[in-house]
């Protein structure tokens, strides 16, 4: 583990072990201060908690895309999640592909791969360079409508029907997940790709 992340468990711990210790100090005859007390208590815990895990998750994210950089030079790889409108954005261009999300996505200058976050197995292609025509960012709401979350668009060449705009949530190497980001998450695939504008 690293030490932010071991920093992180020994916080939530902490506050767990506050938790236990605050509650049997005020005991049962103070119902009103003790409730109120555990519910920060657990508030406060499972906070880091959470923390905790999303640290932990995007070190290990960022150590799999270096590894497959490193084991592929000149490929730029990104994590992607489908939005929901993937799936149907991928039958309407190829109904014939089958991509399971979420997947690491490697883009070079033959085209774009699709990788298993799982094993270091071989790559799937999806698209040849030749029929990547470009990319841009989108946003969506979040549930409670207070913020954006960003993700990008691969427009794809026409295959069968119709040209292709694939929506995708991306993640790399930048803690960041705003406009800024995907625009230099782009930047860095269509270098990779070939196409820089």
């Amino acid at each position: 583990m690293r030490p932010s992340t071991i920093l992180l468990a020994a916080i939530t711990v902490v506050f767990g072990v506050a938790t236990v210790v605050l509650a049997v100090l005020i005991g049962p005859d103070e119902g009103q201060a003790l409730s109120t007390e555990l519910r920060l208590g657990i508030l406060v815990t499972v906070a880091f908690g959470v923390a905790c895990v999303t640290t932990e998750v995007n070190h290990r994210r960022r150590a799999r895309l270096r590894h497959k950089t490193d084991a592929h030079p000149g490929t730029a790889f990104v994590t992607a999640h489908a939005t929901d409108s993937t799936a149907a954005d991928l039958a309407a261009w190829n109904p014939s592909l089958r991509i399971w999300f979420p997947c690491d996505l490697g883009f070079d200058r033959t085209g774009i791969t699709s990788w298993s976050t799982r094993d270091d197995g071989p790559g799937m292609p999806i698209a040849l360079r030749s029929e990547v025509l470009g990319f841009d960012v989108f946003r969506e709401p979040t549930p409670r409508g207070v913020a954006y979350r960003w993700g990008i668009v691969v427009r794809l060449a026409p295959r069968r029907s119709c040209p292709g705009a694939v929506h995708l949530w991306v993640a790399d190497d930048q803690p960041a997940q705003d406009e800024y980001a995907m625009r230099r998450t782009i930047s860095r695939i269509e270098s990779a790709l070939g196409t820089v504008r």
